[in-house]
This record gives structure tokens, C-alpha cells and sequence, in this order.
């Protein structure tokens, strides 16, 4: 069976997509086959990947489709998820009936916040129901909270500097140590030319590139290590 990663947070526009398609492309550069699932009624994946096919910029080793309900997604994986390494889904930017099945199914959810109190509260939302779909099912799914589109600023805010000790010690879910720094050419991926990991190497890209290693790195890790499993799993 595949790993199965899915970005989940109640509040819209933390970068769940952006985190997915990054990490895609780089299991893809490995020679991973990656599924992506997009679940979310903005339909931003599966734009993302109509425009790619009308620039003939496909990334090899990635197929994208679309189900919008809990009983599509359960006949997609029991037909077709032995065909992949990887499934990863991208779920809607609000709580919905969605959530639950997805945990089911997941190995790891990522939560993507920038840091604000609305993002900040609905990855721990998001934690908690890992935990209770965890402990209805006897499952282990792991949970861990992502850092995205930082900024030298937004390092100096004091809502940044309080997300370690709230993730952390008082929740008690996992926060990555890699953080998603806030640059153009995530935004430009969207317009259907690809993968980072396709694009011509710049300085910029360089780094962009660098960042996407270092989180699947760490995600690698947290799953083959048991770092990150939700408290009170089996």
C-alpha cells in the first residue's frame, strides 16, 4: 500500500496545495509514482494540473485527480492506490465531512499555517481530530504542523515566536522544523508550468529547491521513525 499524506487545516489559503505539489515533485524526482487527490471545491490542483497539460508541462510520475466526497475517495484508493508509492490529497480550506475519512486513510496529515491566530487554532483542530479518528478506528496516524510563507518579518512577530511553545508543549503535536518561506515562484508553479523541481536552475530556484528537500527529508523521517504520532493512538 502507498503513503498517504494529506494536508488538512480548517482555514483556507494556509498552502496546503503549494506544500503537496512540492513535495510531489520531489518524490516524483526520486522515482516515486505520486497520486494526488484534490478534494477541495476551489478545484486549485486540478487547475494546476489542466494548465499544465495545456503546456505540455506534465511532471512525470504524477497523475492528479479529483473527488469531492468521502465514498469517491474510498473506491479511488481500494481501485487504484496499489499503483503508487505516494497518494497525497488536498482538502478543503473548511471543516466538513471530508476530514474524517481522509485521517482514515492517511499516514501522516500536515498542517500548513502562516502565522495567525485563525491558522494557528485550526491546526490544532485539525490535530484533534486526528486524534479522535486515531482512537475510534485504532489507528496511528502521525500529525505535524508546517510553517509557510514566512518571512523575515513575520519572524519578528510575536504570534512567530509562540507557535513553537503552543504546537509543542502545550498541545503536544509536532511542529516541523523546516519552515516554507514566502517566494515567487511557489505562486508561479500555479500557472501550470510544472514542478519546482522542473524548472531551470537559478539562485532563487536553487533555494526554493533546497527548502522542498529538507521538509521531504523530515517528513521521511517522521514516518519511518514514529516521531509525530498523535497522542493516544494505538
Amino acid at each position: 500500500m502507498p503513503i498517504v499524506i494529506a494536508a488538512i487545516n480548517g482555514k483556507g489559503g494556509a498552502g496546503k496545495t503549494t506544500a503537496l505539489m512540492n513535495i510531489a515533485g520531489e518524490y516524483a524526482l526520486r522515482g516515486r509514482r505520486v497520486a494526488m487527490i484534490d478534494m477541495d471545491a476551489r478545484n486549485n490542483l486540478m487547475k494546476w494540473w489542466t494548465d499544465c497539460q495545456e503546456k505540455d508541462a506534465q511532471p512525470e510520475d504524477v497523475e492528479v485527480y479529483s473527488h469531492k466526497t468521502a465514498r469517491g475517495l474510498e473506491r479511488w484508493m481500494k481501485e487504484n492506490a496499489t499503483a503508487f508509492d505516494h497518494v497525497l490529497i488536498d482538502t478543503p480550506g473548511e471543516d466538513t465531512a471530508l476530514v474524517d475519512p481522509v485521517i482514515a486513510f492517511a499516514d501522516l496529515v500536515i498542517s500548513p499555517i502562516q502565522p495567525s491566530k485563525r491558522e494557528v487554532l485550526g491546526a490544532i483542530d485539525s490535530f484533534q481530530n486526528v486524534l479522535r479518528v486515531n482512537e475510534a478506528l485504532g489507528r496511528n496516524c502521525r500529525h505535524g504542523v508546517l510553517r509557510t510563507r514566512i518571512t523575515v518579518t513575520v519572524r519578528h512577530t510575536e504570534l512567530y515566536r509562540k507557535i513553537r511553545p503552543i504546537i509543542e508543549d502545550k498541545v503536544g503535536t509536532y511542529l516541523f522544523r523546516t519552515e516554507v518561506f514566502e517566494r515567487n515562484v511557489y505562486k508561479d508553479i500555479h500557472n501550470g508550468i510544472g514542478t519546482l523541481q522542473m524548472l531551470e536552475v537559478t539562485e532563487a530556484i536553487a533555494k526554493a529547491r533546497r527548502e522542498t528537500q529538507a521538509l521531504v527529508g523530515e517528513v521521511d523521517e517522521v514516518l519511518l521513525s514514529g516521531k509525530a504520532i498523535a497522542r493516544g493512538a494505538a
